[in-house]
């Protein structure tokens, strides 16, 4: 009867708030014993909770705490907040509450915990979640935890080189970086694209830990064909395991290794597309063609002579960003088929070595000797160097006898058929004509690309 007594007055005192009885906040545990306890009546003036005895509990044979599972926390990194769920159990008297401390904070009543990921990475790293639970009989299980990985960071990498960074043969070039990364290994793709944007092979099945690492890049499409020559950008996507990633600017290499080269009057096949060609040099002839075929939205390939190409390192970098292609006309405009085989190959090199100084570009594939003059051994030397698409033409307007603007068009637009290429120069009519010209494809159907998108609307690499 006391105890009833005694009982009724806590209750009354919690609902009404009487003297001596508090409410006890979540934060105000710190690690206070979970189990129930009753009133020491042997000494009213101690008011520490104690034990209930067994003869007071309604569970007297109930020894054994809860069992409490933590869900959520799989010993992985994440980028994103990870939940945590404590499920527990307790057979005998049930479960009377779960409580928990995450990284040492105060203890707090729940069953369910949440470790957020603010992208500002302020809590970026390994959490502890310590928890228990206790049952009505006042068993309590030992501490249990969890860890919790957040990583909202993407790895550090820094390009350290490329060797080599031009081939003459066909070898693997060996890419090196140095990779930071906390949550440990990467994962590693490599992305090879030519010159011009187009796909040229990819690989993503690497793995690296984080330090001084290099990957290797092998220069053969998926047919394992060798990659046609010219210039390479290769790029590095690193995902680590919370996946993160990082995707790094591009390192380049430069393909000269030799291959058989072939003479292109026309490309068949490229459906009502026509090449424009430009020989030879003049900078404002140059610049007025690149006017006109921005204002049209039109591409052309570009054939300087090297020593005028030289003297308009601006012209040749808008040259590039602009879309156009670029090729080699040689250095002098000497008549190669009298040339030796090195004085050809030295034509043709000495001729891309501007290009790369100026634009980081090269003009392999494509080259065009001077009158479109060759003979066997002139074509074998335009392969040994990589300059494997010889550019001749099967529409001339003999602009070069300056026949009048006009008269250029005209001819241009009484010859073209789909897939022509069209010969011409950086000439003040021509550039004149340019705009006749493009409008008359344009009405006729036809677009105007460059050598390497005609290449590939025909469905060459």
């Amino acid at each position: 009867m006391f105890r009833l007594a005694i009982a009724c007055i806590v209750v009354a005192g919690v609902v009404l708030g009487v003297g001596g009885v508090t409410e006890t906040s979540a934060q105000d545990l710190q690690r206070a014993p979970i189990a129930a306890t009753a009133p020491n009546s042997d000494w009213p003036d101690d008011t520490t909770p104690q034990p209930m005895v067994a003869s007071d509990s309604p569970w007297p044979d109930d020894t054994t705490p809860p069992v409490t599972v933590a869900s959520g926390a799989d010993g992985r990194w994440h980028a994103k907040a990870v939940t945590v769920r404590l499920a527990a159990t307790d057979e005998e008297s049930g479960v009377a509450t779960t409580s928990y401390s995450l990284d040492g904070a105060p203890w707090v009543q729940g069953t369910e915990v949440v470790v957020p990921a603010p992208r500002d990475h302020s809590n970026d790293g390994e959490h502890t979640l310590v928890y228990l639970s206790a049952d009505n009989a006042g068993n309590q299980e030992a501490d249990q935890q969890v860890t919790v990985k957040i990583d909202t960071t993407p790895p550090g990498f820094t390009w350290t080189g490329v060797t080599p960074s031009v081939i003459h043969s066909l070898t693997s070039v060996s890419f090196r970086f140095v990779i930071r990364e906390a949550s440990g290994p990467v994962r590693i793709g490599w992305r090879a694209t030519d010159q011009y944007g187009e796909f040229a092979a990819a690989r993503g099945d690497i793995e690296r830990e984080p330090g001084a690492r290099e990957v290797k890049v092998s220069p053969r499409y998926r047919n394992g064909h060798a990659f046609l020559p010219g210039l390479y950008n290769v790029r590095l996507r690193l995902t680590d395991e919370a996946g993160n990633a990082t995707v790094t600017k591009p390192r380049v290499f430069r393909d000269y290794a030799p291959a058989q080269a072939q003479v292109w009057r026309r490309v068949s096949g490229a459906g009502k597309r026509v090449a424009l060609t430009f020989d030879d040099g003049g900078a404002s002839a140059w610049r007025s063609m690149l006017d006109t075929l921005r204002r049209y939205k039109a591409h052309a390939t570009f054939f300087p002579l090297g020593s005028f190409a030289s003297a308009s390192p601006d012209l040749m970098r808008r040259t590039l960003a602009e879309g156009h292609g670029v090729g080699s006309h040689g250095w002098t405009h000497a008549f190669m088929p009298s040339q030796s085989s090195s004085a050809v190959q030295n034509e043709l090199l000495r001729s891309a070595a501007p290009w790369w100084n100026a634009a980081n570009a090269s003009l392999a594939p494509y080259g065009r000797p001077p009158y479109g003059a060759y003979n066997s051994s002139t074509i074998a030397a335009f392969g040994a160097v990589g300059f494997t698409r010889v550019i001749k033409w099967d529409v001339d307007p003999q602009d070069w006898r300056q026949p009048g603007a006009s008269v250029i068009a005209s001819r241009v637009l009484s010859h073209v058929h789909p897939g022509s290429i069209v010969v011409m120069h950086l000439r003040p009519q021509t550039a004149a004509a340019l705009p006749a010209i493009l409008r008359g494809l344009r009405a006729r159907g036809y677009k105007a690309v460059s050598l390497p998108e005609l290449f590939r609307a025909a469905g060459y690499r």
